[in-house]
């Protein structure tokens, strides 16, 4: 439960325009809260007064997620928000395929743990199984709507790709879409249903004696598969790839989701989290 002491400069703004304008609540999060005015339960639209006491608790969601306990790697932890280095070859959330297992089903069990009851893990991004990296886990509801309304999370990858990129730095700004059921995605105009997808991409090392090359990736939308799709696209398939490349493999596709930069929900503060290239993606680079 969260606790405001009402200064008086607020004098007169009811309840859900404090929230929303001061403390940086959506409308959505606000539908979900009990609210309490010096005690007393109380609607959004009670207006204010001075030196009042305004405690706010979100209403208890469960989840039917079997919790497992699993290893985590926690990079981050405070009151809000959980953020976890992800291995590669884990499914993240329970699927029709893959009910157990799950990352989901390891963080249910860590809540679980640490708080005593069943909590909704709220994951802010997911990756793919093979994709490795930071994920970040929203603990609250008001913490879900505050990274995804009031504030803009930057996402960086590290990727290994075919063959040398020849452009230091470039952004691949095309459309994605898929054709009826097909797990594939491709370069689809918008006409065609494709959806409006931007990628910048930065080249970090080029192996020339191996022919692939490191870049570091900035996703500016959320496309599924988008960074894959993109650099298949412009003839450089992530190594391991099967879906977008031609080639052969028995490794992942060599993708990590390095960094995050983010205004902290608690200290309204810059943050950047970042973490190292995985070791099997090292050892491919420079083995």
């Amino acid at each position: 439960m969260k606790k405001y002491r009402i200064e008086k400069e607020y004098k007169d703004c009811t309840i859900s325009e404090y929230l929303r304008n001061v403390q940086n609540y959506s409308g959505r999060s606000i539908r979900k809260l009990e609210i309490f005015l010096n005690g007393k339960r109380v609607k959004p639209k009670k207006k204010l007064r001075p030196y009042e006491v305004l405690m706010v608790k979100e209403k208890e969601k469960s989840t039917d997620i079997k919790p497992i306990k699993m290893e985590l790697n926690i990079v981050y932890e405070d009151e809000e928000i959980l953020i976890i280095d992800k291995d590669p070859y884990i499914v993240v959330h329970p699927t029709l395929k893959k009910v157990d297992k799950t990352l989901a089903n390891g963080i249910v069990y860590y809540f679980k743990e640490k708080y005593n009851k069943i909590m909704v893990p709220r994951f802010y991004n997911r990756l793919d199984m093979d994709t490795s990296g930071l994920i970040i886990i929203t603990k609250t509801g008001y913490a879900q709507s505050f990274l995804q309304e009031k504030c803009e999370v930057k996402k960086y990858y590290l990727a290994i790709v075919e063959g040398i990129v020849e452009k230091d730095e470039f952004i691949i700004e095309e459309p994605i879409g898929k054709i009826g059921d097909n797990l594939k995605r491709e370069i689809l105009s918008i006409e065609k249903g494709g959806q409006y997808a931007k990628t910048k991409v930065k080249v970090i090392e080029r192996n020339i004696k191996k022919n692939i090359t490191l870049i570091e990736v900035e996703l500016f939308t959320g496309r599924t598969h988008q960074i894959r799709v993109h650099m298949s696209s412009v003839g450089h398939p992530l190594v391991g790839d099967k879906l977008y490349s031609n080639r052969e493999y028995n490794i992942r596709q060599l993708l990590h989701a390095y960094r995050l930069e983010f205004i902290n929900p608690i200290s309204k503060e810059k943050q950047i989290i970042e973490i190292e290239m995985k070791e099997d993606m090292k050892k491919y680079l420079y083995n």
